[in-house]
């Protein structure tokens, strides 16, 4: 289809307010699509034990609080998606556009004919009485144009191929629509998931806060790491509320393309963190050339040109017409009949004639090329798919057993040594920082898979499946 849409990522940023954002300005970009869940703290269970009663409450109160958050979610999976889709299809002003389209193409198939109107004629003779009676002085003639049934075949499947091209040209809208909905959905479902991550970050920021300020009491301490650990919670302040204004903006677009109330509200989605497998590029290929429907409206279009071509042969072929005419006198005597038949002769305007073919049969030739190239496209889009949707299913692979895993580690191992002033709190800050984006890209790879996948679908012009996750 000629805006097939891809899964490559878009950056939407928000410049920093101080000095002090600008190191977190990349956490702060909702990169479309991305997002993730955080399912557990990284406190170490001897940690915990030296740190202050607060500290542990305040925990505590993070994890109730990602718990209930989880718990309140809608996984945007293939169903879920599938529905959102069909209610699109089914409101949606451009499909009933194409379906009005498609209604005058099938009307047009029934303005086909193949018997012209017939002709009736009248004339009345002024003469002398006696030339009157003798010859007569009314004249009734009737003329009809023989079908001409190669022509009337060749009109009749062109009228048909543009029927085919309209529901080609609707089973491509409703593709595109579906894809804009997929994509609408989880960009929807990864800022939710961001929105979650962001808000577990403040909570645990808000808990290292307590801990820093218990910290303070201490003889000899000082207010540094209060006031630092006060400006991080306050860009990550922004940053949560500047995600809760995208995602407003994100409910507003979905409302949009399902024909809702812009200001409908949404639950809480996740992304659907199980990842259909991708079928081998050989059968992609296969289902594109069979299903993709910008291929068959264009092929639908090569046949139409092909009945255009043929038509235009047929007329430069003679038209015969057979009539009748009866001369009677106006009292009321008969006088005579005559039959005729009459023949039009089209090689006064050969040139003519051969000029209308060419154009026709380049027409033609020029919707086969059309074809071809739109091929060739198609085919880089379905190779640059299966490349991103492979790159992200590994990248969610890798971070889901090598990185995250680490890192975690990394963050427990440090936060220790940080409460037991054994490490710096720009180092338990850094640490952080690397958890926080490497779960961010985790589902930001998650989430581009998805996208990838909605894309193959709409491509190779199948649906989602409905009977499963």
């Amino acid at each position: 289809m000629h805006s097939c849409r891809t899964a490559r990522l878009h950056w939407r940023c928000i410049a920093p307010s101080s000095s002090d954002e600008a190191s977190f300005q990349q956490e702060n970009c909702a990169r479309f699509p991305r997002g993730t869940t955080p399912k557990r703290s990284f406190f170490h269970e001897d940690s915990m034990k030296t740190s202050s009663p607060l500290s542990v409450l305040a925990l505590s109160v993070a994890v109730v609080f990602t718990a209930q958050a989880e718990d309140s979610t809608t996984v945007a999976g293939p169903i879920f998606i599938s529905r959102l889709m069909h209610e699109a299809v089914t409101t949606h002003p451009s499909i009933a556009a194409v379906e009005a389209r498609m209604q005058a193409a099938t009307s047009a198939i029934g303005a086909v004919r193949l018997w012209e109107d017939p002709q009736l004629g009248l004339g009345l003779t002024a003469a002398r009485r006696s030339m009157r009676q003798d010859d007569g002085d009314i004249f009734v003639g009737v003329d009809q144009m023989l079908p001409r049934r190669g022509l009337y075949n060749a009109e009749k499947r062109r009228a048909t191929a543009e029927r085919q091209v309209q529901q080609a040209t609707r089973q491509q809208t409703a593709a595109e629509l579906g894809l804009s909905v997929g994509q609408a959905v989880l960009e929807l479902a990864l800022a939710d998931e961001l929105i979650r991550l962001q808000t577990e970050n403040l909570t645990w920021l808000q808990t290292i806060v307590k801990t820093a300020e218990e910290r303070t009491k201490n003889p000899g301490a000082t207010a540094t790491e209060s006031l630092r650990l006060e400006s991080e919670l306050a860009v990550r302040t922004q940053t949560l509320a500047s995600l809760k204004r995208q995602r407003t903006q994100f409910t507003t677009s979905l409302n949009l393309l399902l024909g809702r109330g812009a200001d409908t509200p949404w639950q809480s989605l996740a992304l659907d963190s199980k990842a259909s497998e991708l079928t081998n590029a050989t059968a992609l290929k296969t289902r594109l050339e069979r299903g993709n429907p910008r291929l068959a409206v264009m092929r639908h279009q090569i046949d139409s040109a092909q009945a255009e071509a043929d038509a235009s042969r047929e007329k430069r072929k003679p038209i015969i017409s057979v009539g009748v005419e009866t001369n009677t006198y106006s009292g009321g005597d008969f006088r005579d009949a005559m039959f005729a038949v009459r023949i039009t002769l089209p090689w006064f305007n050969r040139s003519v004639y051969k000029a209308d073919i060419a154009r026709a049969e380049s027409l033609r030739d020029a919707a086969r090329s059309d074809l071809a190239a739109q091929q060739r496209e198609l085919y880089m889009q379905l190779t640059t798919l299966i490349t991103e949707a492979q790159n992200n299913q590994q990248a969610v692979k890798a971070y889901t057993a090598e990185v995250l895993p680490k890192t975690e580690e990394a963050v427990e191992t440090i936060q220790n040594a940080w409460i037991s002033s054994k490490a710096t709190l720009l180092e338990v800050l850094d640490a952080r920082r690397s958890l926080l984006e490497a779960r961010q890209e985790q589902k930001r790879a998650l989430a581009a898979r998805h996208v990838a996948a909605q894309a193959l679908i709409a491509l190779t012009g199948g649906t989602s499946n409905p009977q499963g996750k």
